[in-house]
């Protein structure tokens, strides 16, 4: 794995909402400036005011339709003026259309989770001559299966942070399935984000940086992701140890408690600590 990446480090400060939400901000007002009579907004729980720190930035943008072109094709230099691209990638399924486009950009200053869907579409009755029906959906260059696998590692990390193991699951599920990769998801999530993301690299090297900086994320929230890897009894066990003050039980709970391999002792630390910080 690469040295560790300043920008992977999703601490609270990191993963800030304040920093976010003047991101998302400047985007909107990026993109509005472009192109006069635009319109940039929030979409999705930003918008809603239902986000959690993990959360990402959904943007709709609406251009003329006779600039449709135009405004697709400026996109990467507006998004670079704002922030440094790590990468920008269509959706599939609305990459021939003459009137829609979803987006996908990841930004070197930002955590993996803060992921940008942009979604550009024409002024609703819009006429835009020459142009006939859509064509079907083609995957493009800068869309692959490795690449959206990784995109899963990531979004499965995010489930389980929000406690949402059963989410995680189908995730990783679908994207090992994507690769061709055996599916059986052990339920030990770092070691399964791990096998995702280095099997999708594997599939396709130069995604290598980018499967790195899954790895580190997963890394910086390892405590958490073995936290759901324990069974619920256990974790109720744990937190009860936990508020009586009774710590190398709670160690003890969790080293016995018949997951292979066991927990180390170093990790099991971690996870109390995250535990006292919560209670």
């Amino acid at each position: 794995m690469n040295a560790e990446d300043p920008w992977d480090r999703t601490s609270a400060c990191e993963l800030d909402p304040v920093r976010r939400a003047a991101f998302a901000q400047d985007l909107t007002r990026a993109l509005t400036a472009h192109c006069p009579g635009s319109r940039a907004e929030l979409r999705g729980s930003l918008a809603r005011g239902t986000a959690d720190a993990y959360s990402d930035i959904d943007i709709a943008w609406t251009v003329p339709g006779d600039r449709f072109d135009t405004c697709l094709a400026a996109v990467p230099g507006v998004l670079e003026a704002v922030s440094p691209l790590d990468s920008l990638r269509t959706d599939p399924e609305s990459r021939n259309s003459r009137e829609r486009r979803l987006l996908f950009a990841a930004f070197r200053g930002l955590p993996l989770f803060w992921r940008v869907d942009l979604e550009i579409g024409a002024s609703p009755g819009a006429h835009r001559s020459g142009h006939g029906q859509d064509g079907p959906a083609t995957d493009g260059d800068d869309w692959s299966r490795p690449a959206s696998a990784l995109a899963n590692a990531v979004a499965a990390t995010k489930a389980v942070l929000r406690g949402q193991p059963q989410n995680a699951q189908g995730l990783l599920e679908r994207g090992l399935r994507r690769i061709d990769a055996p599916d059986g998801v052990s339920g030990r999530w770092f070691d399964d984000i791990r096998r995702l993301a280095d099997t999708a690299a594997d599939r396709e090297p130069g995604l290598r940086p980018l499967a790195d900086r899954v790895l580190r994320l997963a890394e910086g929230h390892r405590a958490q992701l073995m936290w759901w890897t324990f069974p619920a009894d256990v974790r109720e066990r744990v937190d009860a140890l936990v508020l009586a003050g009774r710590t190398i039980q709670a160690v003890h709970a969790m080293r016995e408690c018949g997951i292979e391999p066991r927990p180390e002792l170093h990790t099991c630390v971690d996870v109390l600590e995250g535990r006292h910080g919560r209670h």
